[in-house]
C-alpha cells in the first residue's frame, strides 16, 4: 500500500538524519529534556501480500524482543517486515529491543488499553495469527536505526482512510525509564494516523488541543486520550484539515472501528457545602469536588430532578487536570420550597457520576403550585417539573415539558424545537425546516406548519422567522442561562 505522507515526531531541535524521500512530511512534538527514541518491529509473513484499505481492529505493539529486522521497501506489509519509513541505501534495519523492562513495558501496555478502550480494537503485544488483519506499532529502539533523528514516525493517509498493516515507529529507547505517559501519547498518534487520524492543534474556544495525542502541543501534561471535541488541525499553527475544516478524533475512531468498552476510572464527585438540611437563600453556592482520569467537562447542578446550571472543568496544565472544586450558584429564580441537590461530573465520552441526594429548604415549603414555575407541582413541599416527555415538534406551554428543553413559538402557539444551522442541510430531522433566529442561529420548525397564518409568514425559511420567533429566541435565551 503506497501512503501519502508520514507524521513524524521530531525532538525539539532534531531534524531527519537523510533527506526526506518523497512523500514524506515531517511534524513535530517539541518535548524538552525528553530525547526522542524509535522502535522497529516484525510482523509475521503471508503470502498474501495484498493490502485491505478497511480499518484493522487489532493494534499489535512490538517491543522487539532480541531485536527487530524491518525491510525498506515501496509498500508497507507488517507481514512481511516491509516499511515505507526507513531512510537509506541499506535494505535491512535493525531495531534494538524496548529497553526499559517489563513493568515499564506493562505500565506502557495498560496506558494504551485505556486510550483506546472506547473503541472495538484489540490492543495486544502477541504477533497476531496469520490471516488476522493488524496494524503494527513499533515501540523501542532509537531513531537513528532506521535513518531518522525523530521521537516517531508512521505512514499517513492523504483521503483519512483506514488501513491494515501498517507499521509506526514510536523510538522509545530515546525516552527515558521513566517516561511511560510520554511513550503512550507518542505510540497513540503514531497509531492513530492507520486508523486515518490528523493532527490536532485547537479547539474553537481557543483551547491548546494538548490533552489529545494526535497533537503536537506540550502546553499541558498528563495521560492523552482521543477527545470528543472538534479541533482545528496543524502542526505549529491551525490549519484545515485533511478531510474537512475540524476533527473530533474521537467520533472519526468510533466511526472507523465501532464502540468499546472504556476502562478509564470514571468521574468522582462530592458535595462539600451546604450542609444536608440547611436552610438557604438567594445566591447559595452549592461547592463540590470533582476529578477523573480523562479530564472533567462538565460539572452539573440538579435540582430536584432538573438541570438547572454547569460549569466546565477547569483548565489543564502541566500535571494535567488534578481534582478540583467546583462552585454552583443556585439561580434566584429556583421557587422556594425543599431542594433535593444532585451534582453530576461528566468527562468529555459522557461518562458521568451523580453525587448523593443532600436535601435543603429554601425559604419554606410550598403548600401548592401556586408559588412554584410554570408546569411544576408541588410534591411534599418541592416544587418540580414531571420527567419531559415532549419531542421535537409537540406542542407545549414550558421548556421543561421537552425533551430537549426548547419550547418557541408565537404567543399563540408553541413547539419543542432544536437548535440548527440556517442554510444548513440535515441539521433539522426529516418534516422540519430550519428558521433562523439570526444569520447563523436557527430553530426547527414542523415544515407542513410554516403556512399556518397562526404560525409564520408564507415563503421561504429565511422569511418565515419574522412572525415565529421573538418569543421563542427569548426562550431559547433564558433556557441558556437557567442551565
Amino acid at each position: 500500500m503506497k501512503l501519502a505522507a508520514a507524521c513524524v515526531l521530531i525532538a525539539a531541535a532534531g531534524t531527519p538524519a537523510a533527506a526526506e524521500p518523497s512523500g514524506l512530511a515531517p511534524a513535530v512534538l517539541e518535548v524538552p529534556a525528553l530525547p526522542q527514541s524509535l522502535s522497529g518491529g516484525a510482523g509475521r509473513p503471508d503470502a498474501d501480500a495484498v493490502q485491505h484499505a478497511s480499518a484493522a481492529t487489532v493494534l499489535y505493539l512490538n517491543r522487539c524482543k532480541g531485536g527487530c529486522v524491518v525491510h525498506k521497501a515501496a509498500l508497507d506489509d507488517a507481514r512481511t517486515h516491509s516499511s515505507t519509513i526507513p531512510m537509506g541505501s541499506a535494505t535491512d534495519y535493525t531495531l534494538s529491543e524496548f529497553a526499559w523492562g517489563d513493568d515499564k513495558w506493562n505500565a506502557f501496555m495498560q496506558c494504551m488499553r485505556e486510550v483506546y478502550s472506547p473503541y472495538a480494537v484489540t490492543i495486544t503485544d502477541v504477533q497476531p495469527a496469520p490471516g488476522v488483519a493488524y496494524n503494527e506499532g513499533i515501540v523501542a529502539g532509537i531513531d537513528s536505526e532506521v535513518g531518522w533523528s525523530a521521537g516517531g514516525v508512521a505512514p499517513i493517509t492523504s483521503d483519512c482512510s483506514p488501513y491494515s498493516y501498517v507499521i509506526s515507529y514510536t523510538f522509545a529507547n530515546s525516552f527515558g525509564a521513566d517516561s511511560t505517559l510520554f511513550t503512550c501519547a507518542v505510540a497513540a498518534q503514531e497509531t492513530g494516523h492507520a486508523f486515518g487520524l490528523d493532527h490536532s492543534f485547537s479547539y474553537p474556544d481557543g483551547r491548546s488541543a494538548c490533552t489529545d495525542p494526535m497533537s503536537y502541543r506540550g502546553d499541558c501534561g498528563g495521560q492523552r486520550f482521543f477527545r470528543n471535541e472538534a479541533a482545528t488541525c496543524g502542526e505549529y499553527e491551525p490549519r484545515q484539515c485533511r478531510c474537512g475544516a475540524t476533527q473530533n478524533t474521537h467520533l472519526k475512531l468510533l466511526s472507523v472501528l465501532g464502540a468499546g468498552t472504556p476502562i478509564t476510572t470514571p468521574p468522582v464527585v462530592t458535595i462539600n457545602a451546604p450542609a444536608a438540611g440547611a436552610q438557604i437563600g438567594n445566591g447559595t453556592a452549592v461547592v463540590a469536588t470533582a476529578s477523573a482520569q480523562r479530564g472533567i467537562k462538565t460539572v452539573e447542578l440538579y435540582l430536584n430532578g432538573y438541570l438547572w446550571t454547569q460549569v466546565p472543568g477547569v483548565a489543564w496544565g502541566a500535571n494535567g487536570q488534578p481534582e478540583s472544586g467546583y462552585s454552583l450558584v443556585i439561580p434566584n429564580d429556583v421557587p422556594d420550597g425543599v431542594i433535593d441537590i444532585v451534582v453530576k461530573a461528566k468527562d468529555d465520552i459522557e461518562a458521568t457520576t451523580a453525587t448523593e441526594t443532600l436535601t435543603v429548604t429554601k425559604g419554606a415549603p410550598c403548600a401548592d403550585a401556586s408559588t412554584c414555575l410554570a408546569g411544576q407541582r408541588c410534591d411534599a413541599g418541592r416544587c418540580l417539573w414531571d420527567p419531559p416527555v415532549g419531542e421535537l415538534g409537540d406542542p407545549c406551554d414550558y421548556p421543561q415539558f421537552c425533551k430537549n428543553g426548547v419550547c418557541t413559538g408565537t404567543a399563540t402557539e408553541t413547539r419543542c424545537t432544536q437548535e440548527c444551522i440556517p442554510n444548513s442541510v440535515g441539521t433539522c430531522p426529516d418534516g422540519f425546516t430550519c428558521l433562523n433566529t439570526s444569520a447563523t442561529e436557527g430553530l426547527c420548525w414542523p415544515s407542513d406548519q410554516i403556512e399556518d397564518p397562526g404560525c409564520c409568514s408564507t415563503g421561504n425559511a429565511a422569511a418565515a422567522q419574522t412572525g415565529l420567533l421573538a418569543l421563542g429566541l427569548a426562550l431559547v435565551l433564558r433556557r441558556r442561562r437557567s442551565r
